[in-house]
């Protein structure tokens, strides 16, 4: 036997009428050298977006060098409501939306927390100084050694 009550629901319980309108995080997949230059196309849809990237540093013969890199390319993350996610797939230059059943699929928010704290934190990030070190012990290799002494020109000329 069904009981209906007439007490209003609880206002801290979600619908599943609204949870299936509520934004959430999907993923859609670009040629790896379009991503930066996409990001401003899907923004300016009205969509927030996420690329996390890494930071490589490294010395070669004492210069150092520093790049930031995609630490998935290829792939960039974009905020989006159910019914709206057809506006991304439908800028130039992405060339898929990763689905599920016709649907953008759903990146949950503890994926997305987890990167985007490792993204701020650099837990991804690559550092190698070896190069420096190795410079290092050239150039005092170098001072420390004396110039061999050379005889004057009088004296190659005698000889």
């Amino acid at each position: 036997m069904i009981h209906r009550t007439t007490e209003a629901p609880d206002s801290g319980a979600v619908t599943p009428a609204l949870e299936d309108d509520a934004p959430h995080w999907a993923v859609c997949r670009a040629f790896s050298n379009r991503v930066h230059w996409l990001r401003p196309e899907i923004e300016k849809t009205n969509h927030g977006t996420f690329m996390p990237t890494y930071v490589r540093v490294w010395s070669s013969d004492g210069k150092l060098s520093i790049r930031e890199r995609a630490l998935m390319p290829g792939y960039l993350f974009f905020m989006t409501k159910p019914k709206l996610w057809g506006e991304v797939k439908n800028v130039e230059g992405v060339y898929d939306v990763l689905t599920n059943n016709g649907k953008a699929s759903k990146v949950t928010p503890d994926e997305m927390q987890r990167m985007v704290l490792g993204h701020i934190l650099g837990t991804a990030n690559e550092v190698d100084l070896a190069g420096l070190e190795r410079q290092r012990v050239r150039q005092n290799a170098k001072r420390d050694r004396a110039r061999r002494s050379r005889p004057s020109k009088r004296a190659r000329a005698a000889a």
